[in-house]
């Protein structure tokens, strides 16, 4: 018997379903949804977070290569209105994260 539940980005995932992979607009949502204080950046602890939801056993180590792979001003932030957020989005699939 599988369960129904609600994932933060509005996803329906019945738990005996086979594991599906994020698409990029629910990324998107995920990490937007975990800009805690809404100044339209991730910070360290906030993508840490974002990835811990994402189920990274190793948060520490993926939040550090992922602002090295999508961080391209090195401003330790990653901007959600341009193209950071889509090379967050890009470097999360190389991780292969799934909808469980």
């Amino acid at each position: 018997m599988g369960f129904n539940y609600q994932l933060a980005c509005g996803a329906e995932v019945n738990t005996k379903e086979a594991q599906v992979v994020w698409t990029d607009d629910q990324l998107r949502k995920v990490f937007r949804s975990y800009d805690s204080n809404n100044d339209g950046q991730l910070s360290w602890d906030e993508l840490r977070a974002a990835f811990k939801y994402l189920g990274s056993h190793c948060s520490y180590f993926r939040t550090g290569r992922a602002l090295s792979y999508a961080d391209e001003n090195k401003d330790g932030l990653i901007n959600l209105s341009n193209v950071e957020l889509s090379d967050l989005v890009s470097y999360a699939h190389s991780c292969g994260y799934k909808v469980f």
